[in-house]
């Protein structure tokens, strides 16, 4: 299976073909004048690349063998700390999100708009390791900056937004090829970003949140550490006071899934993904808080996909993927998962992000890559559930 990892101007290389090692930063410690530097250029509507670093797209380097490393059940309860004070001025309103592979969309119902979360990562011109995350909301017509005075941005970090607390939760991530993180961090519109201090899964990415509005708990699953031929296989939920290591049995370890909350179904989803040295999968798991327990039956297999669901048809929807010649939707239904027939929909991409407008009953999808090609995406789009129309801000 391809490998994708994104550092700056390399895309898609092996993180065991590492850059030379930089100090990682004590976000507690950070003066005023880190969170408030330059923000990333915003680059060109579509970031082009060499072929050479196309080809890198298409190598195997896995090691055959997983090893998974499980560490011991953690549970510490610890609040957050206010480590970044809360925006006070804000970039021109007209500025768009660079073009860009795994970032994050999550609907925020208070503020009533769809967050992207870290977008400009993945391509040839891409923000410094010390540029500040920023968050966008989609109006309708257009994003605006909401925040940018966050940690230190990156992408393939576990994203999800709490509906109880009206928090943004990210944890881990990567920054480039030797750069990777292991804290958590929250977000509010009052407060900004807060670290939180107390243990948890320590160093992730490739890894995926979603909030259990049911049970009031972000859940994380798999993902990678600092070996990239070693995926993570435990789930752990986040109460907003403390990181549980819940089990360690369920699905296979792996990276590149999708994964989201079904409000119907009252469960976590997760589909897809792979295991470092092994196949594509195409399994479905569901979690009760509890156990996981397999859904059958599997379908084609599928990585670098993402998820959400959709109030209108009622069900899950996954888009996108690698190798892919269309977006390839497909649906959650009783019998499984089904293509969805659409009008107009977006060329095919891995790694955009999808999330479900509640307030205006839409999806919403953003970037992503060609997996034909060499380009990334800074589109939007919307989808009603039967056709998906580009937004073009004004």
């Amino acid at each position: 299976m391809i490998r994708v990892r994104f550092a700056p101007g390399k895309f898609g290389i092996h993180k065991s073909r590492a850059l030379p090692a930089q100090p990682r930063r004590n976000f507690d410690n950070r003066t005023r004048d880190i969170v408030s530097g330059n923000c990333h250029p915003e680059g060109t509507k579509r970031l082009k690349m060499t072929r050479a670093h196309h080809r890198s797209l298409t190598r195997r380097e896995l090691s055959p063998h997983l090893t998974l490393l499980l560490a011991a059940s953690i549970v510490a309860s610890t609040g957050c700390s206010d480590s970044v004070d809360p925006p006070t001025t804000q970039p021109p309103p007209t500025i768009s999100p660079a073009a860009s592979a795994g970032h994050s969309l999550v609907y925020a119902d208070d503020l009533e708009m769809v967050l992207l979360v870290n977008a400009g990562l993945g391509g040839a011109n891409v923000p410094t390791a010390s540029t500040p995350t920023r968050i966008w909301g989609w109006t309708g017509a257009e994003w605006r900056v909401i925040d940018s005075l966050g940690p230190p941005v990156r992408n393939l970090a576990g994203v999800a937004y709490d509906i109880r607390r009206h928090t943004l939760v990210m944890h881990g991530g990567t920054y480039d090829l030797g750069r990777s993180y292991g804290e958590t961090w929250e977000w509010t519109r009052q407060t900004g970003w807060r670290q939180f201090t107390g243990a948890g899964p320590g160093i992730r990415d490739h890894t995926q949140l979603a909030h259990d509005s049911e049970r009031g708990r972000a859940v994380l699953f798999g993902g990678n550490g600092t070996d990239p031929n070693t995926a993570f296989g435990d789930t752990w939920e986040f109460d907003g006071t403390k990181w549980e290591r819940v089990v360690t049995s369920g699905p296979p370890a792996r990276v590149h899934h999708a994964m989201q909350y079904d409000p119907a179904l009252k469960r976590v989803v997760l589909f897809g993904g792979f295991t470092p040295g092994g196949p594509d999968l195409g399994d479905s798991w569901a979690w009760d808080g509890t156990r996981w327990t397999s859904l059958a039956p599997a379908t084609t297999p599928r990585t670098h996909a993402r998820m959400a669901y959709h109030r209108r048809l009622n069900t899950l929807l996954v888009a996108g993927g690698f190798r892919l010649t269309s977006l390839g939707v497909i649906a959650r239904r009783d019998a499984g998962w089904a293509s969805l027939t659409t009008s107009s929909e977006p060329s095919a991409r891995y790694l955009p992000d999808v999330a479900y407008d509640s307030k205006r009953d839409v999806l919403v999808l953003f970037g992503g890559g060609d997996p034909t090609g060499n380009s990334l995406y800074a589109d939007t789009w919307e989808f009603d559930g039967t056709t998906w129309r580009r937004i073009r801000e004004k």
